[in-house]
């Protein structure tokens, strides 16, 4: 009787594999698996795929993206140096996107990506709306007199609107009614050419009343009368209660 499984033209092998412990079917050391045979480890290797195939590494975008995100939500916290984020948030959301929709390995990097993004964009901005609030709200221009005098000549540094001062040098006192910003506004008077004698400086608003002043002396004396100190010193002014009551409340 023939044997059905037989090779056409014979096969000398067959019936002559031996594997101490293994399976029937399984080839002798050194000889090739014929088409259709399990691989000589037993195994196919990683999602089914034949051989030894090592699992998919994560996508370059994916990664740059979701640490982009995360840089720019961590940065936009920081105070004046949350701007950064206007570039690393929208950027780490275009990617996040473009890996979501294009179904890139690592989903979830993307994902994250999309969202540190957007958390980062939106402190950012909800920072900048506030901080333009506040500058809209103390920057306003009023009309001042400044006033600067020294013993000997001095450096007069005089600021209105603009945070570039005007530098001049003065040998007498020296007087004048300005527009000034209630940030940027002030006037700084420094000793020269080794003079000791004394400097000092003063602001007036309109309605006569000194606003801020100071003096110093000696060599290399400086007076700084700036109207942000007038400004500071209204806000350490105000009065917070330090505990309120329910009953307060009602």
């Amino acid at each position: 009787m023939s044997d059905p499984y037989a090779r056409p033209g014979g096969d000398p092998n067959h019936g002559s594999w031996s594997s101490p412990g293994g399976y029937a079917g399984q080839p002798a050391p050194g000889q090739q698996p014929y088409p259709g045979q399990y691989p000589p480890n037993g195994y196919y290797g990683y999602y089914g795929s034949g051989g030894n195939q090592p699992p998919p590494r994560t996508h370059g975008m994916t990664t740059f993206a979701m640490v982009t995100g995360i840089v720019a939500a961590v940065v936009s916290l920081i105070p004046f140096f949350g701007f950064i984020s206007f570039v690393l948030g929208p950027l780490a959301m275009v990617l996040g996107i473009v890996g979501i929709a294009k179904r890139i390995r690592s989903r979830g990097f993307s994902v994250t990506a999309l969202v540190t993004g957007t958390f980062g964009l939106l402190v950012s901005v909800l920072y900048a709306v506030l901080l333009s609030t506040i500058l809209s709200f103390y920057d306003n221009t009023q009309s001042f007199e400044f006033t600067a005098e020294g013993a000997g000549d001095y450096e007069l540094s005089l600021t209105t609107t603009s945070t570039v001062p005007a530098t001049t040098n003065q040998s007498r006192p020296h007087r004048a009614t300005v527009d000034a910003s209630t940030l940027f506004g002030g006037i700084i008077v420094k000793n020269l050419d080794g003079n000791r004698g004394d400097v000092s400086c003063r602001i007036y608003d309109s309605a006569g009343n000194l606003l801020v002043e100071d003096t110093d002396a000696g060599i290399g004396a400086v007076a700084e009368c700036m109207l942000s100190d007038v400004l500071v010193r209204k806000v350490e002014d105000l009065d917070f209660p330090e505990e309120i009551s329910a009953r307060d409340l009602s």
